[in-house]
C-alpha cells in the first residue's frame, strides 16, 4: 500500500463511516469555516484534512483539537512525532 493511500490522501476502497470522517474534521480542523472560492485549493485543503485526522488517528489521539493546539505550540514536537512516525 502507498504511502498516500495508507494515510488516506487518495481514494481507495470505498468508504465506510463517511459521516464520522466528516465530523473529526470538521470538529478538529474547522472544515466547514473555511471554503475557497478555487476547487483546486479546496481539494488540497481536503486531502491535508485528511492526512492529519488520520495521522492523529494512527497515534490513538484522544482530542485531536487539543493535540493540533499543542503541536502549534510546540512544532518540535510536531516534527520528532512525523520523524518516528516515518512521515518526514
Amino acid at each position: 500500500m502507498s504511502y498516500l493511500m495508507r494515510y488516506g490522501v487518495i481514494a481507495g476502497p470505498p468508504l465506510r463511516g463517511v459521516g464520522v470522517i466528516h465530523h473529526k474534521r470538521d470538529v478538529s480542523l474547522s472544515e466547514d469555516g473555511l471554503r475557497t472560492g478555487k476547487a483546486a485549493v479546496n481539494r488540497l485543503l481536503g486531502s491535508l484534512r485528511t492526512l492529519v485526522t488520520n495521522l492523529l488517528e494512527s497515534m490513538n489521539v484522544k482530542n485531536m483539537a487539543a493535540q493540533i493546539d499543542t503541536f502549534a505550540d510546540k512544532f518540535t514536537t510536531l516534527i520528532q512525532v512525523l520523524t518516528q512516525q516515518m512521515v518526514l
